[in-house]
């Protein structure tokens, strides 16, 4: 594996996400044993199907102001054999029904570690959330403790072999 493969996966990896259209080809991306750390919500998720279930697109209200901007902009993007870490900046989205815009920010550092077929097997996010995500995070953790996953996030029932997810 070399620095350009790395680079050359996580451009494509982002150039994914910033089109925000095809969750399969995202999904792709990654091991079923992924290792997800996102720092600022203090949450890690240690498997595909949980990230899936916390990630999901399709199902989170997530919508973009029109189909052909993208959903992130690389600012840049740092490579060696194994890691990649990535600048970005999430443009305007509607997040069910609210418009959410950058006027708190959505800066976002992105670490991906890739093993010897290029896929991700761990994720570190520090996303810049709007302050009400942040208070409900710091009440989550006063309340419940940092082990405990928020309550809208459903990790209950793992999918069974047949299942879709």
């Amino acid at each position: 594996m070399g620095t350009a493969l790395i680079e050359e996966q996580a451009k494509a990896y982002f150039a994914t996400c910033a089109e925000w259209e095809d969750w399969e080809k995202f999904c792709s991306f990654y091991r079923e044993d992924l290792q997800f750390d996102d720092v600022y919500l203090q949450l890690e998720l240690d498997s595909l199907w949980k990230f899936k279930r916390f990630y999901n697109w399709l199902d989170t209200g997530f919508v973009k102001p029109s189909p052909e901007q993208p959903a992130l902009i690389l600012e840049s993007l740092a490579c060696n054999d194994s890691v990649a870490v990535a600048s970005l900046r999430f443009t305007p989205f509607y997040w069910y029904g609210q418009l959410m815009d950058p006027e708190w920010g959505m800066d976002a550092t992105i670490w991906l570690f890739f093993d010897e077929q290029q896929k991700i097997y761990r994720q570190i996010d520090w996303i810049e959330y709007d302050p009400e995500v942040m208070q409900n995070v710091i009440n989550r953790i006063r309340e419940k403790g940092v082990q405990k996953v928020p309550d809208w996030l459903d990790l209950s029932n793992p999918p069974t072999k047949s299942a879709s997810e």
